[in-house]
């Protein structure tokens, strides 16, 4: 066993000890700093950086604040919503190192996408860890067991993962995960990525979960506090972006300046931009001022640097007198600290009042969206606001057919159903078919259970093997099942395993060639090597939710609800809108819960891929009766025997 001798100071007298122990400072109590003390005192940019040199976090003064809440043990997340290129992921890096050198332990960074990863964040990581004295020391002293996506630094990693890599993001547990753009990530639907990444944390009592992003979407309002005076941005139910939702769920801090007229410190945000109207675009753009809330005085570009060093990070109900923050937080008691910041405040000379003002005046006066888009997302870290088609929820009401949930109208040949799968709960519904086009609403509904556990696949099984109507021979069953793979793969695979033919997983995407294909997968099942293969269903989802609101909307009536229908299942069915933006590409923007319309798109995609449409579509209903031919039934055995998505 080595014996080592600890000098008073700390240090280890042993020439037995490893180098590498001595130069990483081990033995030594961890400094009591920051991550932006750290990065002042140890970080160096290194040559290509837009400042290379010793680094100063007093040129983005708006990320202090929340770099000093990463290591707050009261915040178990930090949430930043801000423009592009605004100083955010050197920050980011700044709380990673400090945490690897000062306070060792895991670290999780996941990004967008593979390339981001590989091509721009690695490079910066290492050049990071090579630079600064404490960490470079670590690094080298292991970097032969290092790779590109895992990085050991003095006995402890750095993973870099990204959204689509389920390996990483199932890895070891990290003391911190970072999030990097919440916002793309959930547009690219890995909406779970963020859960997923707040269980690596999970066994570290100071873990903490930081998530960032520009903004995208959303509609949402300002109001003036009642006590400070101070306008903020009012919480919203009509925002479709990640990162701002989260947002809203944590303190709510903005980055505040004081006017250089009367002193008063508020938040700077496009609204109050303003230029004159009648001008040449530059010559409107050079007047551009930013008019303070208080006293209506200009602020000119001069000004810019000065107030910004003077920010201060305010939530509601917080405000500031004599340079210090001052009053008791509305939202004091969020373990989430969330901090916006407007580009209005950038530390770039090159994102002046008149660049900004210029944008916006071409963006506003082309009429196009995607434009307008950009220059509030990634100018201004602001949401954008659009409105697509959708239909009203009265319309659902309008669809209620002469009959109850759970009975059988006489119309009806053929049975699907679609199932959306969430963390904790099975979304379903039942939709039955007939001649002519008409449909009716059979059964709709949730399972509740952690769906990564047996039991609510058990009730899934009861669910998939009722009969519906009252007799023979007009009781009917489930032809066909889809189920949503997108969020839990190996309970979907198995439970579709057991039920083959009657049960299909489904992968949804934004856009295919057709509506529909198949592909086999390989799924090894009960945990045996033997693997057997099923087939999995992807599905162009934009086609199955254009068809559902296309119905829900049809003059002629085909498409039919059970009397009573909830005002939930209204709500959700119209949740989803369809904008077509002007490069034609088509997204679906969310505003609030949306998984009955998933399961109703799933339901459709069913019957689609069983060949029953054209059939259906055929004749009316009164003139002939539908010649389902299939394979019969398999025999089951008891629900319950399949374990093999348990970890």
């Amino acid at each position: 066993m080595l014996s080592l001798e600890i000098s008073s100071k700390g240090k280890c007298k042993s020439a037995l000890a490893p180098v590498w122990l001595k130069a990483a400072g081990f033995l030594k109590a961890p400094p009591n700093r920051t991550a932006d003390e750290w990065a002042d005192a140890c970080r160096v940019l290194p040559a290509g950086s837009a400042e290379p040199g010793r680094y100063r976090s007093s040129r983005t003064p708006y990320c202090i604040p929340f770099m000093r809440a990463a290591s707050n043990p009261r915040y178990r997340r930090v949430i930043i919503v801000m423009p592009s290129q605004f100083g955010k992921s050197a920050s980011i890096f700044n709380i990673i190192g400090r945490r690897l050198d000062d306070d060792q332990a895991p670290v999780l960074y996941i990004g967008p996408t593979k390339s981001n990863i590989e091509k721009v964040i690695e490079p910066k990581i290492v050049a990071m860890l090579q630079t600064a004295p404490g960490l470079a020391a670590k690094y080298a002293a292991s970097n032969r067991k290092s790779s590109k996506t895992s990085k050991l630094i003095g006995g402890v990693y750095l993973r870099l993962a990204w959204a689509g890599s389920p390996t990483e993001l199932a890895s070891d547990h990290a003391a911190i995960v970072v999030v990097d753009e919440v916002d793309k990530i959930t547009a690219n639907r890995e909406g779970n990525v963020f859960e997923q990444a707040e269980a690596r944390t999970g066994t570290y009592a100071d873990g903490t979960v930081i998530g960032a992003s520009t903004p995208t979407f959303g509609s949402v309002e300002t109001y003036t506090h009642p006590v400070t005076g101070v306008v903020h941005w009012k919480p919203s139910d009509s925002v479709q972006s990640a990162i701002w939702n989260l947002w809203q769920e944590g303190t709510r801090h903005e980055w505040a300046v004081p006017c250089p007229h009367c002193e008063v410190y508020f938040v700077p945000r496009a609204a109050i931009l303003r230029w004159p109207k009648e001008g040449s675009v530059w010559q409107r753009a050079k007047a551009a001022r930013l008019y303070c809330p208080t006293c209506g005085t200009g602020i000119e570009e001069i000004d810019r640097s000065r107030i910004n060093a003077l920010g201060k990070a305010l939530a509601p109900g917080e405000w500031v007198e004599r340079g210090q923050v001052m009053g008791i937080a509305d939202t004091a008691d969020s373990d989430t600290y969330s901090e916006w910041v407007s580009g209005l405040v950038s530390f770039s000379p090159k994102k002046s009042f008149e660049f900004i003002a210029r944008k916006l005046i071409r963006a506003y006066e082309s009429g196009d969206p995607d434009k307008i888009q950009g220059v509030l997302n990634t100018d201004l870290g602001e949401l954008y606001a659009i409105s697509g088609d959708a239909p009203k929820v009265a319309e659902i009401a309008a669809c209620q057919g002469e009959y109850k949930t759970g009975q059988v109208p006489d119309g009806v040949a053929l049975i699907t159903a679609g199932v959306d799968v969430q963390r904790n709960r099975l979304v379903y519904i039942i939709r039955g078919w007939g001649y002519g086009g008409h449909s009716w609403l059979l059964d709709y509904g949730e399972l509740w259970g952690e769906t990564d556990q047996e039991r609510v696949w058990v009730s899934l099984d009861e669910l998939l093997l009722r009969t519906y109507g009252p007799t023979e021979p007009r009781s009917l069953s489930i032809r066909r099942m889809a189920i949503d793979s997108g969020f839990r793969k190996d309970p979907v695979y198995a439970f579709c395993m057991k039920h083959q033919a009657l049960a299909i997983p489904t992968k949804g995407h934004d856009h295919m060639d057709k509506p529909f294909s198949a592909s086999a997968i390989e799924v090894t099942y009960l945990g045996r090597p033997k693997k057997l293969s099923i087939q999995l269903w992807h599905v162009d989802s934009d086609v199955a939710k254009s068809w559902v609101h296309a119905r829900i909307s049809d003059p002629e009536r085909r498409w039919w609800v059970p009397q009573g229908v909830d005002d939930d299942y209204s709500k959700q069915m119209v949740a989803e809108e369809r904008i077509v933006k002007s490069s034609g590409k088509v997204i679906w923007i969310v505003k609030g819960e949306n998984h009955y319309l998933d399961a109703e798109a799933l339901a459709y995609m069913a019957m689609k891929t069983l060949g029953f449409e054209q059939k259906l579509r055929a004749a009316p209903i009164e003139k002939k009766e539908v010649e389902v031919r299939a394979t019969p039934r398999p025999q089951y055995r008891q629900p319950g025997f399949v374990t093999g998505w348990q970890r």
